[in-house]
């Protein structure tokens, strides 16, 4: 099965993360927290991902069919049938950006609206978060200031940030989703409800919309996009200092 890639200047960044960094976020898009295959995966049954099972280099040498399968799970299901591919990253972006309410204006860089939906983000769960929960997410960012608008500006441009959305999204993705993404209405005047009570993994998991993007996914996967931009950037930017 192919996993058809769209050319997307958004993603091309994705060839220069590790194979670490490409082997994690490919693990995202195609297991779920148990470590089972999501069905819906389309580079699972890509003959030449498959094949590459155990070469050290699998992951950064398909980078593009990595971006493709973001790109299938941020489209709709039917409409990625009819067209033969998904979405390019921006307007998955713009997508889930809204879904978390916030307004991407279009004139915006895709750098920005990452900015603001990572602050907007980060913003929203500690205001749900315990203090014990804001206690471990501090560690996992190796911070010691309580006052998030104090920690905010400095976090989005850490090496630890991706540790700390990480953190966060194992602590509150479950409440995102069942508030955002239990219903979906896409083109089709169709309206279906899904049911994703229960421990975060179960919320994160849940069965996929007939129409519509799926959140469990995209919503965490943009996060880390964002995240290992940021990543690259600052490696690129330290090796020409």
């Amino acid at each position: 099965m192919n996993v058809p890639y769209l050319n997307d200047d958004d993603l091309q960044f994705l060839q220069h993360c590790s194979e670490e960094q490409l082997a994690s976020f490919a693990r995202l898009l195609t297991h779920n927290e148990k470590g089972k295959r999501r069905l819906s995966s389309a580079l699972l049954h890509n003959e030449l991902f498959m094949a590459m099972d155990g070469h050290p280099a699998r992951h950064r040498q398909n980078w593009q069919l990595i971006a493709g399968e973001l790109q299938h799970f941020g489209g709709d299901s039917i409409a990625n049938k009819f067209r033969g591919h998904g979405k390019l990253y921006r307007a998955i972006l713009v997508d889930v950006a809204k879904r978390l309410s916030l307004k991407a204006d279009k004139t915006m860089s895709t750098w920005e609206i990452e900015h603001e939906l990572l602050a907007h983000f980060i913003r929203r769960c500690w205001k749900k978060m315990t203090d014990a929960q804001k206690g471990r997410f501090l560690e996992a960012v190796e911070c010691r200031v309580h006052e998030l608008e104090t920690l905010l500006p400095q976090l989005i441009q850490s090496p630890k940030l991706s540790h700390g959305v990480s953190h966060l999204l194992g602590d509150q993705l479950g409440h995102i989703l069942r508030t955002h993404a239990a219903v979906s209405v896409i083109g089709h005047g169709m309206m279906r409800g899904v049911g994703l009570g229960g421990p975060v993994g179960a919320a994160v998991n849940g069965v996929k919309a007939m129409s519509g993007s799926a959140y469990r996914v995209t919503i965490p996967a943009v996060l880390r996009i964002a995240c290992l931009r940021r990543i690259i950037e600052n490696e690129r930017l330290s090796t020409h200092q």
